[in-house]
């Protein structure tokens, strides 16, 4: 199962329960800012929700440090602000960061995520970033591929995924990132 995150250090454990955390506060010692955590691992994408169940679009915080995210019918809060990352591989042993420990997720009222979602930009497959990037996830018989076109520039794709759907793309508020589901692993967030 090449499609799924596996975190080194770990055993080779594979990341890949579901996760519903609610009102749990976050466990263990969170280190940063996901992206300042994406830097330090060099790493463009990082494993945000390690699940299966995940049913909707994820849905940014008007600032960007959060996510709110349904899991089975229910919508959890993952602070990003503090987070650590441990590095992990996927898709022909590409890096990604993986949250460790595991998100912790809070109750979101539904009300709120409506609210959050009026400010943000998504798209099923394809969102175009504020410079011009469009950020594509193409689907490609019972793969997908990511692909990444910068403005007056060719095409590039940056994994092929196996046998795993992945969509539901939504940028996030500052336009650098985009996260989204794939559905054998669960949320990512990517800077393409």
């Amino acid at each position: 199962m090449k499609d799924r995150v596996r975190v080194s250090g770990r055993g080779g454990r594979f990341v890949s329960a579901a996760l519903w955390l609610l009102a749990a506060p976050c466990m263990g010692n969170a280190a940063a800012p996901l992206d300042e955590e994406m830097k330090r691992l060099g790493v463009r994408s990082a494993l945000v929700i390690a699940s299966e169940a995940v049913d909707e679009s994820p849905v940014w915080s008007p600032a960007g440090d959060a996510l709110a995210v349904n899991i089975e019918g229910r919508w959890g809060r993952v602070d990003l602000g503090s987070v650590a990352l441990e590095p992990g591989t996927w898709r022909d042993k590409q890096p990604i960061g993986v949250l460790n420990p595991p998100a912790s997720l809070s109750r979101i009222e539904e009300g709120t995520v409506e609210k959050w979602k009026k400010s943000g930009t998504y798209g099923a497959r394809k969102v175009v970033m504020p410079d011009g990037t469009t950020v594509e996830l193409r689907q490609d018989e019972l793969s997908t591929k990511l692909v990444v076109t910068k403005r007056d520039a060719k095409p590039k794709t940056l994994w092929t995924s196996g046998f795993e759907n992945c969509h539901s793309l939504a940028l996030s508020p500052d336009g650098h990132y985009v996260a989204y589901i794939c559905e054998l692993n669960g949320v990512v967030v990517t800077e393409p």
